[in-house]
């Protein structure tokens, strides 16, 4: 079970990098001028949002 939850994420997660990529986020000001590392931590941190967001959404039921 758990590491199919992992593998959800992983496609989602590379999903939203297709959707996302380092190019398109550099065209909005604050973000001109991201690293790729940068990027990388702000995709993760975008997850890990997402994921609280939805366990505490969860629980709340």
């Amino acid at each position: 079970m758990q590491e199919n939850e992992n593998r959800s994420i992983e496609e989602a997660t590379e999903r939203v990098k297709k959707r996302l990529s380092l190019e398109k986020i550099r065209s909005i000001p604050k973000y001109r001028d991201l690293t790729f590392s940068d990027y990388e931590k702000l995709i993760k941190d975008s997850e890990t949002m997402a994921l609280l967001i939805l366990k505490a959404f969860m629980l709340k039921k």
